[in-house]
């Protein structure tokens, strides 16, 4: 398709009625899909879940914001704890009757989320009063969060479409960078429960959209006065949006840089961090004004004493590097569980990653007009990457444990990556035919690992990762689900239907001969 120019000068592609269809119901399976992981994982089964509910509680119920380390379990937290699966579900309490009958908080036990800035928790406690949390059963609260989470991370399909679409010009590349989304089952694990990712991922989405934009023409002030805003967004929810400030420095320094325009880029970066730095960055500031650190430690009262190695032995570069291949590209993919106990086939996840960044590495930069975007946006989960192991290898030496190794922290280059590999596999082959069947192929495959991922939280939750799907995985649901088993079955249906019709309605389209690759 030709691009259409608007008034301003700067490209867009046109979009057409089949396209926009497409991406619609890419954004309807990945609802389902969501729905699926919100209702079926267990109650507090989520990665750091209870810790993040309970601080959305005391925003809730009016507690300042305590600085890190400070901040204490409600006792009606832990209550809620002990009820989870000692109870069924349908005899749990109100969230107003916990309050009242466990006033106070838990001396001994700390809630490390007051490390963060407390924007996420000031909307969802917002959402909380919205449905009168405390007239409702504790569990079923949760549920509300876990759908406002997924509502928040709805976008992700759709900003995966965009990104891609600017980049390349190509509708086919686009709805596959959709699918990948809706493919991998750890985002909709993450995106599904209740934590602050949630809200980090749409905003981080939103700002490599404009960075790409910015980085392909579209150099308008508006363009980058919205980067500015989603970085300083992204800076008042969690410490992983630091990496996006030498990201987004690079990129604005970088977009339509040429000898002649060195100093303005210059003027117009330096003005951008400040504006992210009135937004958002501040935060960092002050800690670094208060505790003399950028990001102190939520967890600093109980923190792991340092720990030598035993005599004769030292820190193991290899050691170190297998456990962090290993614990990233699980979390990435799909391990899953409060404790992520919960994996996918390691073939499957092993696969994935060497396939992904081998593919990134040989073809995503080639020289041409996307040389320069591409490598901008590389610089982003590269940053975060040498942050991620140098803070990880400082922890090894201070106590021998490879430790904080999440895939979810990659998560805000997440489209960095897609886009990445959106530029890589259009290359991979040479032939129209043999686009049209790799698009065709990666498309499937996606929808069919979403499925697969359904399936897999019903058989994880059910029973511990059961291989079948039976009685006691029935009765597990009736007992402990906030939704019956029936009810959670049926919405695995709607899924697994909507995974199906996404899947033929993506093939029909990118067989199309007019589609461009």
């Amino acid at each position: 398709m030709t691009p259409v120019v608007s008034g301003t000068g700067v490209g867009r592609p046109s979009v057409g009625r089949a396209e926009r269809v497409v991406v619609i119901a890419l954004t309807i399976a990945f609802a389902a899909v969501l729905a699926v992981w919100a209702v079926v994982t267990t109650t507090y089964k989520a990665p750091d879940e209870p810790t993040h509910v309970d601080a959305v509680l005391h925003v809730a119920i009016g507690t300042d914001w305590a600085d890190p380390g400070e901040l204490h379990y409600l006792a009606a937290t832990n209550a809620s704890l002990d009820a989870n699966l000692r109870e069924p579900a349908s005899q749990h309490q109100t969230w107003g009757e916990l309050l009242r009958e466990h006033p106070g908080t838990a001396p001994t036990s700390i809630d490390q989320m007051s490390q963060h800035p407390p924007t996420y928790y000031a909307l969802a406690a917002g959402v909380l009063h919205l449905v009168h949390f405390e007239d409702l059963r504790w569990d079923l609260a949760v549920l509300v969060l876990r759908l406002f989470d997924a509502l928040l991370v709805l976008p992700l399909p759709f900003l995966a479409w965009a990104t891609v679409r600017r980049l390349t010009r190509s509708p086919r590349a686009a709805l596959v960078a959709g699918a990948v989304i809706v493919g991998v089952p750890e985002i909709a694990a993450i995106g599904a429960s209740v934590t602050n990712d949630a809200l980090m991922l749409p905003l981080a989405g939103a700002l490599v959209y404009f960075v790409v934009r910015l980085l392909t023409g579209d150099l308008r002030v508006r363009t980058t006065i919205w980067i500015a805003l989603f970085l300083g967004a992204m800076l008042l929810v969690k410490g992983t949006a630091l990496p996006a400030i030498p990201f987004v420095a690079i990129a604005v320094m970088a977009a339509g840089c040429t000898r002649a325009t060195v100093w303005r880029n210059v003027l117009r970066t330096l003005w951008t961090l400040g504006l992210a730095a009135v937004v958002g960055a501040w935060w960092w500031l002050r800690n670094l004004l208060v505790f003399h650190q950028v990001q102190p430690d939520g967890l600093a009262p109980y923190a792991r004493p340092p720990k030598p190695f035993p005599e004769g032995t030292g820190a193991s570069p290899e050691i170190f590097l297998r456990d962090y291949w290993n614990g990233v590209s699980r979390t990435f993919w799909g391990s899953v569980g409060g404790l992520t106990q919960f994996q996918l086939a390691q073939f499957v996840i092993d696969g994935l990653t060497v396939v992904c960044l081998a593919g990134i590495v040989i073809w995503a930069f080639r020289r041409g007009a996307l040389l320069r975007p591409a490598v901008v946006l590389a610089s982003y989960p590269v940053v975060l990457i040498a942050l991620h192991m140098q803070s990880g290898w400082g922890g090894y030496l201070r106590n021998t444990i490879v430790a904080g190794t999440q895939g979810r922290y990659y998560y805000p280059t997440l489209l960095a990556l897609v886009a990445l590999s959106a530029l890589a596999w259009r290359r991979v082959t040479v032939t129209a035919a043999g686009r049209t069947r790799l698009a065709v192929g990666i498309a499937v495959a996606a929808m069919a690992l979403g499925l697969y991922g359904v399936v897999y939280a019903l058989r994880a939750f059910g029973q511990d990762a059961a291989f079948w799907i039976d009685d006691a995985v029935v009765r597990s649901f009736d007992r402990t689900g906030t939704l019956a088993a029936g009810g959670a079955f049926t919405l695995a249906t709607v899924a697994a239907a909507a995974l199906v019709a996404t899947a033929v309605l993506l093939v029909r389209f990118l067989r199309r001969p007019e589609v461009q690759a």
